[in-house]
Protein backbone atom coordinates (compact mmCIF):
# COMPACT_ATOMS: atom_id res chain seq x y z
CA UNK A 1 0.00 0.00 0.00
CA UNK A 2 2.98 2.34 0.38
CA UNK A 3 3.07 2.90 -3.38
CA UNK A 4 -0.58 4.01 -3.28
CA UNK A 5 0.26 6.82 -0.85
CA UNK A 6 2.17 8.54 -3.63
CA UNK A 7 -1.16 8.99 -5.41
CA UNK A 8 -2.91 10.76 -2.52
CA UNK A 9 -3.62 13.87 -4.56
CA UNK A 10 -5.03 11.82 -7.44
CA UNK A 11 -7.28 9.88 -5.05
CA UNK A 12 -8.51 13.13 -3.53
CA UNK A 13 -9.26 14.52 -7.01
CA UNK A 14 -11.25 11.38 -7.86
CA UNK A 15 -13.21 11.75 -4.61
CA UNK A 16 -14.05 15.39 -5.31
CA UNK A 17 -15.08 14.56 -8.86
CA UNK A 18 -17.20 11.66 -7.66
CA UNK A 19 -19.04 13.75 -5.08
CA UNK A 20 -19.58 16.64 -7.50
CA UNK A 21 -20.83 14.42 -10.34
CA UNK A 22 -23.20 12.55 -8.03
CA UNK A 23 -25.30 15.67 -7.48
CA UNK A 24 -24.51 17.55 -10.69
CA UNK A 25 -27.54 19.30 -12.13
CA UNK A 26 -29.73 18.77 -9.05
CA UNK A 27 -31.36 21.78 -7.43
CA UNK A 28 -30.08 21.06 -3.92
CA UNK A 29 -26.68 19.76 -5.00
CA UNK A 30 -24.46 18.61 -2.13
CA UNK A 31 -27.28 19.15 0.36
CA UNK A 32 -28.57 15.77 -0.79
CA UNK A 33 -25.61 14.20 1.05
CA UNK A 34 -27.33 15.45 4.22
CA UNK A 35 -30.93 14.91 3.19
CA UNK A 36 -30.57 11.33 1.91
CA UNK A 37 -29.42 9.71 5.18
CA UNK A 38 -31.74 11.92 7.25
CA UNK A 39 -34.82 11.01 5.19
CA UNK A 40 -33.92 7.31 5.27
CA UNK A 41 -33.40 7.46 9.03
CA UNK A 42 -36.71 9.21 9.62
CA UNK A 43 -38.60 6.63 7.55
CA UNK A 44 -37.12 3.70 9.50
CA UNK A 45 -37.65 5.41 12.86
CA UNK A 46 -41.28 6.20 12.05
CA UNK A 47 -41.94 2.63 10.89
CA UNK A 48 -40.25 0.91 13.84
CA UNK A 49 -40.64 3.51 16.56
CA UNK A 50 -44.13 4.83 15.78
CA UNK A 51 -46.02 2.21 13.77
CA UNK A 52 -44.48 -0.90 15.35
CA UNK A 53 -43.83 0.79 18.72
CA UNK A 54 -40.34 -0.72 19.06
CA UNK A 55 -38.50 0.36 22.22
CA UNK A 56 -35.20 -0.50 23.85
CA UNK A 57 -35.43 -2.88 26.83
CA UNK A 58 -36.23 -0.93 30.00
CA UNK A 59 -37.18 2.31 28.22
CA UNK A 60 -40.37 3.86 26.90
CA UNK A 61 -38.81 6.73 24.94
CA UNK A 62 -38.90 6.69 21.16
CA UNK A 63 -35.83 8.97 21.18
CA UNK A 64 -33.69 6.34 22.90
CA UNK A 65 -34.65 3.89 20.17
CA UNK A 66 -34.01 6.55 17.50
CA UNK A 67 -30.49 7.24 18.81
CA UNK A 68 -29.76 3.52 19.18
CA UNK A 69 -30.96 2.82 15.65
CA UNK A 70 -29.11 5.77 14.09
CA UNK A 71 -25.83 4.84 15.82
CA UNK A 72 -25.90 1.53 13.95
CA UNK A 73 -27.71 2.49 10.78
CA UNK A 74 -25.45 5.39 9.71
CA UNK A 75 -22.26 3.28 9.58
CA UNK A 76 -24.24 0.41 8.04
CA UNK A 77 -25.52 2.68 5.27
CA UNK A 78 -21.99 3.87 4.47
CA UNK A 79 -20.75 0.28 4.54
CA UNK A 80 -23.48 -0.97 2.22
CA UNK A 81 -23.18 1.92 -0.24
CA UNK A 82 -19.37 1.75 -0.28
CA UNK A 83 -19.19 -1.96 -0.99
CA UNK A 84 -21.99 -1.85 -3.57
CA UNK A 85 -20.43 1.02 -5.51
CA UNK A 86 -16.88 -0.28 -5.15
CA UNK A 87 -17.89 -3.63 -6.62
CA UNK A 88 -18.24 -1.86 -9.99
CA UNK A 89 -15.26 0.46 -9.59
CA UNK A 90 -12.93 -1.50 -11.88
CA UNK A 91 -15.56 -2.16 -14.54
CA UNK A 92 -16.76 1.45 -14.54
CA UNK A 93 -13.21 2.80 -14.89
CA UNK A 94 -12.00 0.37 -17.54
CA UNK A 95 -10.92 3.19 -19.86
CA UNK A 96 -8.51 4.51 -17.24
CA UNK A 97 -7.19 1.03 -16.53
CA UNK A 98 -6.47 0.36 -20.21
CA UNK A 99 -4.87 3.71 -20.98
CA UNK A 100 -3.38 5.29 -17.83
CA UNK A 101 -0.45 3.69 -15.96
CA UNK A 102 -1.30 4.01 -12.27
CA UNK A 103 -2.27 1.43 -9.62
CA UNK A 104 -5.71 -0.12 -10.16
CA UNK A 105 -6.18 -0.19 -6.38
CA UNK A 106 -6.99 3.51 -6.57
CA UNK A 107 -10.49 2.85 -7.93
CA UNK A 108 -11.98 0.78 -5.08
CA UNK A 109 -10.13 3.03 -2.61
CA UNK A 110 -11.54 6.34 -3.86
CA UNK A 111 -15.03 4.89 -4.28
CA UNK A 112 -15.01 3.68 -0.69
CA UNK A 113 -13.64 6.93 0.72
CA UNK A 114 -16.18 8.95 -1.24
CA UNK A 115 -19.05 7.24 0.57
CA UNK A 116 -17.33 7.80 3.92
CA UNK A 117 -17.77 11.55 3.41
CA UNK A 118 -21.52 10.96 3.78
CA UNK A 119 -20.83 8.93 6.93
CA UNK A 120 -18.90 11.81 8.51
CA UNK A 121 -21.74 14.20 7.72
CA UNK A 122 -24.26 11.76 9.20
CA UNK A 123 -22.21 11.29 12.37
CA UNK A 124 -21.93 15.06 12.82
CA UNK A 125 -25.73 15.36 12.60
CA UNK A 126 -26.10 12.46 15.04
CA UNK A 127 -23.85 14.13 17.61
CA UNK A 128 -25.79 17.40 17.36
CA UNK A 129 -29.04 15.49 17.90
CA UNK A 130 -27.53 13.59 20.84
CA UNK A 131 -26.45 16.85 22.49
CA UNK A 132 -29.92 18.31 21.93
CA UNK A 133 -31.65 15.29 23.49
CA UNK A 134 -29.14 14.22 26.15
CA UNK A 135 -27.29 17.45 26.94
CA UNK A 136 -23.69 16.41 26.30
CA UNK A 137 -21.42 13.88 24.63
CA UNK A 138 -19.22 11.63 26.73
CA UNK A 139 -15.45 11.26 26.56
CA UNK A 140 -15.98 7.92 24.80
CA UNK A 141 -16.80 9.82 21.62
CA UNK A 142 -13.00 9.92 21.24
CA UNK A 143 -13.26 6.25 20.24
CA UNK A 144 -15.08 7.25 17.07
CA UNK A 145 -11.91 7.52 14.93
CA UNK A 146 -11.03 3.94 15.90
CA UNK A 147 -14.46 2.74 14.82
CA UNK A 148 -14.15 4.60 11.51
CA UNK A 149 -10.66 3.25 10.76
CA UNK A 150 -11.71 -0.34 11.49
CA UNK A 151 -14.78 0.07 9.30
CA UNK A 152 -12.62 1.49 6.51
CA UNK A 153 -10.33 -1.55 6.65
CA UNK A 154 -13.24 -3.98 6.62
CA UNK A 155 -15.04 -2.09 3.85
CA UNK A 156 -11.95 -1.74 1.66
CA UNK A 157 -11.25 -5.44 2.10
CA UNK A 158 -14.62 -6.32 0.60
CA UNK A 159 -14.13 -3.60 -2.03
CA UNK A 160 -10.86 -5.19 -3.18
CA UNK A 161 -12.36 -8.68 -3.28
CA UNK A 162 -15.58 -7.72 -5.06
CA UNK A 163 -14.22 -5.12 -7.49
CA UNK A 164 -11.65 -7.57 -8.83
CA UNK A 165 -14.06 -10.50 -8.69
CA UNK A 166 -16.63 -8.54 -10.71
CA UNK A 167 -14.24 -8.40 -13.64
CA UNK A 168 -14.36 -12.20 -13.84
CA UNK A 169 -17.95 -12.68 -12.68
CA UNK A 170 -20.16 -9.77 -13.77
CA UNK A 171 -23.17 -10.88 -11.72
CA UNK A 172 -21.52 -9.89 -8.43
CA UNK A 173 -22.76 -6.25 -8.32
CA UNK A 174 -26.32 -7.37 -9.08
CA UNK A 175 -26.21 -10.02 -6.36
CA UNK A 176 -25.21 -7.53 -3.68
CA UNK A 177 -28.67 -5.92 -3.42
CA UNK A 178 -30.52 -8.97 -2.07
CA UNK A 179 -27.46 -10.13 -0.11
CA UNK A 180 -27.23 -6.82 1.74
CA UNK A 181 -30.97 -6.92 2.44
CA UNK A 182 -30.55 -10.31 4.12
CA UNK A 183 -27.43 -9.13 5.94
CA UNK A 184 -29.24 -6.02 7.22
CA UNK A 185 -32.02 -8.01 8.84
CA UNK A 186 -29.56 -10.59 10.19
CA UNK A 187 -27.68 -7.80 11.99
CA UNK A 188 -29.04 -6.19 15.20
CA UNK A 189 -29.63 -2.70 13.76
CA UNK A 190 -33.37 -2.16 14.17
CA UNK A 191 -33.51 -4.49 17.17
CA UNK A 192 -31.26 -5.48 20.08
CA UNK A 193 -29.22 -8.65 20.18
CA UNK A 194 -31.08 -9.99 23.23
CA UNK A 195 -34.20 -10.44 21.06
CA UNK A 196 -32.47 -13.18 19.07
CA UNK A 197 -33.31 -16.68 20.38
CA UNK A 198 -30.43 -18.44 22.13
CA UNK A 199 -30.19 -21.15 19.47
CA UNK A 200 -29.57 -18.47 16.81
CA UNK A 201 -27.04 -16.39 18.74
CA UNK A 202 -24.21 -18.14 16.91
CA UNK A 203 -25.28 -16.34 13.73
CA UNK A 204 -24.62 -13.00 15.41
CA UNK A 205 -21.27 -14.20 16.73
CA UNK A 206 -20.17 -14.99 13.17
CA UNK A 207 -21.41 -11.67 11.77
CA UNK A 208 -18.55 -9.13 11.44
CA UNK A 209 -21.04 -6.27 10.91
CA UNK A 210 -22.38 -6.87 14.43
CA UNK A 211 -18.94 -6.26 15.94
CA UNK A 212 -18.39 -3.21 13.75
CA UNK A 213 -21.67 -1.57 14.75
CA UNK A 214 -21.31 -2.38 18.44
CA UNK A 215 -18.05 -0.40 18.54
CA UNK A 216 -19.91 2.58 17.07
CA UNK A 217 -22.78 2.20 19.54
CA UNK A 218 -20.40 2.04 22.50
CA UNK A 219 -18.84 5.35 21.43
CA UNK A 220 -22.02 7.10 20.31
CA UNK A 221 -24.86 5.70 22.40
CA UNK A 222 -23.82 3.53 25.33
CA UNK A 223 -20.95 5.86 26.35
CA UNK A 224 -18.53 3.11 27.32
CA UNK A 225 -15.39 1.35 26.20
CA UNK A 226 -15.93 -1.45 23.68
CA UNK A 227 -15.85 -4.86 25.31
CA UNK A 228 -12.68 -6.85 24.60
CA UNK A 229 -14.68 -9.72 23.08
CA UNK A 230 -16.08 -7.22 20.56
CA UNK A 231 -13.07 -5.02 19.78
CA UNK A 232 -10.23 -7.55 19.68
CA UNK A 233 -11.82 -10.10 17.30
CA UNK A 234 -12.98 -7.38 14.91
CA UNK A 235 -9.57 -5.67 14.98
CA UNK A 236 -7.73 -8.90 14.18
CA UNK A 237 -10.32 -9.91 11.58
CA UNK A 238 -10.16 -6.53 9.80
CA UNK A 239 -6.35 -6.44 9.66
CA UNK A 240 -6.03 -10.02 8.41
CA UNK A 241 -8.85 -9.64 5.87
CA UNK A 242 -7.35 -6.37 4.61
CA UNK A 243 -3.96 -8.00 4.02
CA UNK A 244 -5.52 -10.97 2.22
CA UNK A 245 -7.71 -8.71 0.08
CA UNK A 246 -4.72 -6.69 -1.14
CA UNK A 247 -2.90 -9.89 -2.06
CA UNK A 248 -6.02 -11.20 -3.83
CA UNK A 249 -6.52 -7.96 -5.77
CA UNK A 250 -2.92 -7.87 -6.98
CA UNK A 251 -3.13 -11.48 -8.13
CA UNK A 252 -6.43 -10.86 -9.89
CA UNK A 253 -5.54 -7.63 -11.67
CA UNK A 254 -3.12 -9.38 -14.02
CA UNK A 255 -6.16 -10.45 -16.05
CA UNK A 256 -7.95 -7.09 -16.10
CA UNK A 257 -6.50 -5.98 -19.43
CA UNK A 258 -7.85 -9.00 -21.30
CA UNK A 259 -11.31 -9.06 -19.73
CA UNK A 260 -12.23 -5.37 -19.66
Amino acid sequence: MSSILGYRELIWNFIRRDISSKYAGSLLGLYWSILNPVITLVVYIVVFGVFLNVRLPGTTSIWDFALYFAAGFLPWLAFQDSVTRASRSIIDNKNYIKKVPFPNEIFPIYTTLSEFVNLLIGLAIYMLLFIFLKGTLSVYILLLPLAIVLQMMFTMSLAFFLSSGSVYFRDIPTMLGPLFMIWFWATPIAYTVNLIPANFQWIVQLNPAYYMLEIYRDALFYNKLPEAQILVPFLIFSVVLFAISIWFFRKSKTGFGELL
